[in-house]
This record gives C-alpha cells, structure tokens and sequence, in this order.
C-alpha cells in the first residue's frame, strides 16, 4: 500500500501527530478555528477520542465494526446533509498524513 511506508516518528510520538495532522482533517477545521469555535481544549479531546477509538477498535474490532454500521446508518437516516461517504476522504487524507511503518518483530502482547 502506498501509505504504509517506513516514516520517522517525532519525538512526542504518534499522540502528537494525531494532534497535529489528523484532528484538522477531521473536524475540517484548523486547530484556531477549533479554539475559537468550542474552547482551546477541544482538539485535545478529539485527538484523545481518536487514540482510544483505535485502541478500541484493534482490540475489538467486530464490536467497532458493528457500532461503525450503526453510526453510519444514523448519519444517513438523521443527516441527509452530511455525506457519509467523505468519511472515505477523510481516511484517505489521514492516512496520508500519518504515514506508518509496523515493526512487526517489535510488538509485544
């Protein structure tokens, strides 16, 4: 896959980046923007939200998958406006954005 590549991670770690790249991907908004709009702690919320969610999701991936069905079918039943399929987008750009290598020797359980 194109996205998984080798990458050099800064030294805050992958917090940061979710922080940094992926939370103004997300929301489609800048980290001032945020600020202004919801309070200076939002996007701290949000990347924390996004941390756990993947945690969650890797941990339990068939309950994620389901929830994932149930989000998706209220958003198109409650949220005409809002198109569910720019989630497709918004993965694609973070994925881009957060390029990752797996060292799969590494991990431990």
């Amino acid at each position: 896959m194109v996205w998984l590549r080798d990458a050099v991670l800064p030294e805050d770690g992958p917090p940061d980046d979710i922080y940094r790249l992926a939370v103004p991907i997300l929301c489609e908004m800048t980290h001032e923007d945020l600020a202004d709009k919801l309070g200076p702690e939002y996007a701290c919320g949000v990347a924390y939200g996004i941390e756990r969610g993947l945690i969650l999701a890797n941990l339990r991936p068939e309950w994620a998958r389901g929830l994932y069905h149930l989000i998706r079918g209220h958003y198109l039943e409650a949220h005409a406006e809002e198109d569910p399929h720019d989630w497709e987008d918004d993965a694609e750009q973070t994925v881009r954005a957060i390029p990752v290598a797996i060292p799969w020797q590494e991990i431990e359980p």
